[in-house]
């Protein structure tokens, strides 16, 4: 029996409809239109997002603001999304040729409820988009000037959701609201420590301008530094009160060296959540009663257990060929004749000879890789094993350690700004300063 009255499969369909919009696309030059042209034919196309990659091209800025501003958008968000493209087409911004910014500008459309002053008396003063960002936010949600920098900054560097509402906290200070009365603070605030988060400096995300302000609040502002180089820049728990001790243990201590703050907190934190060696997790664990020199000692011990354990593998099915999906951050090769290279760790196997050659714990993050959350990259030079970075999802790059746990030299540094650089990585400042 033929074939031919049979169903058509939707996604068949919908392939079919691509190409033919995409011919037809071919005929149809947007690009030479107006802004405001643009942005009126933008509002009048409506369909899965295939057809509209298909018809404004895949890569486009058309694509990127009708995929965060219009699709699936329904009601008020899509009418406040539409006003605030044609205002903005009306301005001529550059605003609108930048794709990157697309999701910025769906948060703007929906917080546009709360603003305080109106969008047509907003005329921008710099050509750079980014600085156009910044100034819109501030005309629209901060009515008295006083809304942090390093929140501004947020919005331009694409962390609207940096461990909070970023949109959210901005029209909330912008109000003149108290910093500490924001629902969504993932730990509470002291009166100090809000009145230095204010004050941590531009560029900071989130978790960083609250490291800022803990420490300024305890007078520890000197061990900034070590802590955002450790577990404490990279992550927030319930328990944060705790790891705050662990940094006054530290500070309370005379001649250690700061930078021994990460190893050491990577040993606790495996002791409270996973356990060492054959002993149970013990999440009550604490420092009353120990010494800088017995934290310093166990940590040494885990890790010269970690580069045995080849010869003893934590789980039975784990082999050293144990692999994990990578990061979709491209390796790199550079100098005279390629001796510097920077590889993504793939297999356990990998960890562990990272770990033994460089005497740290980097086979620790095995279960961060396996879930996705990091990525572990070598640094060698002519051959030679330097640097072990870690890459998080976010594509952060938040540890670089060589041998002992010590810092980049300045050429190491330099490479490592290359390659980030050449794969748009964030790179904190205090990270290879």
């Amino acid at each position: 029996m033929s074939n031919r009255h049979k169903p058509v499969p939707y996604s068949l369909w919908e392939a079919q409809q691509a190409r033919i919009v995409l011919a037809a696309s071919k005929r149809l030059n947007w690009r030479r239109w107006t802004l405001p042209e643009q942005v009126e034919h933008l509002l009048s196309l409506y369909g899965p997002l295939p057809l509209i990659e298909a018809r404004l091209g895949e890569q486009s800025a058309l694509t990127a603001f009708y995929r965060h501003c219009l699709h699936e958008k329904q009601g008020p968000w899509r009418d406040q999304c539409a006003g605030l493209l044609r205002g903005l087409a009306q301005k001529r911004t550059e605003l609108l040729w930048r794709p990157e910014l697309a999701p910025a500008l769906a948060a703007v459309a929906k917080c546009m409820p709360h603003r305080c002053r109106q969008l047509a008396d907003w005329h921008p003063r710099s050509r750079n988009p980014f600085r156009q960002l910044e100034s819109l936010v501030r005309h629209l949600f901060d009515q008295y000037g006083d809304v942090p920098a390093w929140l501004i900054n947020s919005w331009t560097a694409g962390r609207l959701h940096d461990g909070l509402d970023v949109a959210a906290l901005t029209v909330h200070l912008g109000r003149g609201e108290a910093l500490r009365t924001f629902p969504g603070l993932p730990v509470p605030l002291s009166r100090k420590t809000e009145h230095y988060l204010r004050l941590a400096p531009a560029g900071y995300t989130f978790l960083h301008a609250l490291r800022y302000a803990q420490l300024a609040a305890r007078d520890q502002l000197g061990w900034l530094g070590p802590v955002l180089d450790s577990r404490l820049g990279r992550c927030l728990g319930r328990d944060d009160e705790f790891w705050l001790r662990v940094v006054d243990f530290f500070a309370a201590a005379p001649m250690v060296d700061p930078y021994q703050l990460g190893p050491v907190c990577d040993w606790i934190h495996q002791k409270r959540t996973v356990g060492l060696g054959d002993e149970q997790a013990q999440p009550g664990f604490s420092l009353k009663g120990r010494s800088m020199h017995s934290l310093l000692a166990h940590t040494a011990q885990w890790h010269q257990h970690l580069s045995q354990a080849a010869r003893r593998p934590p789980e039975p099915s784990l082999t050293l060929s144990t692999s994990w999906e990578p990061l979709p951050v491209p390796d790199f090769a550079g100098g005279g004749k390629f001796p510097v290279r920077i590889t993504q760790l793939r297999t356990y196997g990998e960890l562990l000879t990272e770990g033994r050659s460089l005497r740290h714990c980097v086979a620790s993050y095995l279960d961060a890789c396996r879930r996705g959350r990091s990525g572990i990259f070598s640094l060698t030079l002519n051959g030679t094993r330097t640097v072990t970075l870690e890459v998080q999802a976010n594509r952060t790059v938040v540890q670089a350690r060589g041998l002992f746990n010590r810092r980049p030299n300045d050429e190491e540094a330099l490479w490592v700004q290359r390659w980030a650089a050449h794969n748009r990585l964030l790179v904190p400042r205090h990270l290879l300063s």
